[in-house]
Formats: C-alpha cells, structure tokens, sequence
C-alpha cells in the first residue's frame, strides 16, 4: 500500500527542512505526498522572514486533495497561528487519518516561526494522534526547562502523553554526552527509551525533525503499528545523516 499522506508546513524553498524534506521523507518510504504550504519561509544565512497562508487557500487545498482520494495521515509541521490551524482541521473533518504533530515553534537557530500557544498544541490530542517534539519543544510544551538527561525526557514525554495522545516521541538528539544517543517514546501504557548510534550532523543537514515525522506518519498511514512505525523514521534520518 502507497499511503496519501497530507503534509502541512512552511515552504522552505532550498529543502533543507519544511514541506520540501517532508515531501522527500514520504517518497523515501514509498508513500504519496500531499503538500499544502501553510507559510512561504526565506530562511538564509542572514535573511529570514515568513508569511502565513491564506486560511480560505489552505482550507480549499485540503478540500481538493480530499476529493481526490483519501488521506491516510497527517503530517502538522509549521503552524503559524490560529486562523491557519483553524482552517485545516475544519477542513479535515471526519477523516479517521492518523495525525503526526511536530510542534515546529522555532528553527534551530531560535528565530520564531509561529504564534500558537503551546495549549493550542495540546488541544491537537487525541487517540490516533503522535505528537514529536524535541527538547526544547518538549519544554516549552510543558512550560519547564527543557530535559537534559535521560530521565527527565522520559518523565516529559510520559506527562505530554497523560494529556491524550496515543503516543508522544520525545526526540533527545540534543541530549548531552552519551545520552544524546537516546529518543523517547511513551504512550498511555508504558515509556520506552530507544537508543542508537549518535551521528554528526554534517553543514546544512537541517530538518531531521521534519523528515522523520513524514516519515512516521507514511508508516502509520501504512498501517504499521506505532513501535515499527518509529523505527522506520529514526532509520530514515540515519540515513540521511550518513548520506551527508
């Protein structure tokens, strides 16, 4: 089965991250990507600025890729406020699709990317849906410093998911020393801690969170289950990695 997944994020217009890696990570896993911009992005060396879309526009681009043929997955990457996350979930109602959220509030530089609240995040819950932040997401979701060991991401990815996720993956990349080796994923039933070999990031390999949440929602949409769903998308961005 080749899963429609629809894919809702800032166009970033090199592909380093955004709905162009998102596109990328979808047909890397054999799955039919549906790309709905909901910002234009400029992200340079010295240059940044973004601007939302129209929400009338991104609720008439989902309307259309619904008549289309059904949606298997959702993939939420940049949000950039209410009137946009308004939109598309008023337009993907009564689709049963798994829904990925990857709360992108910032870039990995620190520059703001949208205006949402992290309880508008938090609202997105629901039993089929698998929120991934990072660290520091996981933080600002939970308004506490973000996690530092092992421990404590375990801790925060079991709080995110008592607010009714089916499942949030906590991604530790960032972790310092050897637990920077470590992601974590929880559900309602138990918290798993899933390691693996640390790898460099080479210059301008951005947009690892993006590429592995498409990833896991085209798994999902596929109908794997969660755990080998997961483990397709950290497999996904080790390759990516390497390849750099």
């Amino acid at each position: 089965m080749s899963p429609r997944v629809l894919l809702l994020a800032g166009h970033e217009p090199t592909g380093r991250a955004g709905l162009l890696a998102d596109v990328s990570a979808v047909l890397a896993r054999g799955g039919q990507p549906v790309a709905v911009p909901m910002a234009q992005t400029a992200q340079g060396t010295t240059t940044f600025g973004w601007m939302a879309a129209a929400p009338r526009m991104l609720a008439a681009q989902v309307a259309a890729a619904r008549e289309l043929g059904p949606l298997h997955a959702v993939k939420w990457g940049m949000v950039p406020g209410p009137a946009q996350l308004s939109a598309a979930r008023a337009a993907l109602e009564g689709t049963d699709a798994w829904w990925v959220v990857d709360p992108v509030v910032r870039t990995s530089r620190g520059q703001v990317l949208s205006s949402l609240s992290a309880r508008a995040y938090l609202a997105l819950a629901g039993p089929r849906v698998v929120l991934t932040p990072n660290l520091d997401e996981a933080g600002w979701l939970l308004r506490r410093p973000a996690p530092r060991s092992v421990e404590e991401a375990a801790e925060a990815a079991a709080t995110l998911a008592r607010y009714g996720f089916g499942a949030v993956l906590v991604k530790g990349g960032h972790l310092p020393g050897d637990a920077g080796l470590a992601d974590v994923l929880a559900t309602p039933a138990r918290v798993r801690v899933l390691r693996g070999e640390w790898l460099e990031r080479a210059p301008g390999r951005r947009g690892t969170g993006c590429r592995l949440a498409s990833a896991l929602a085209t798994e999902l949409g596929r109908g794997r289950t969660l755990e080998a769903a997961v483990r397709a998308a950290r497999g996904l961005v080790v390759r990516y990695l390497r390849a750099g």
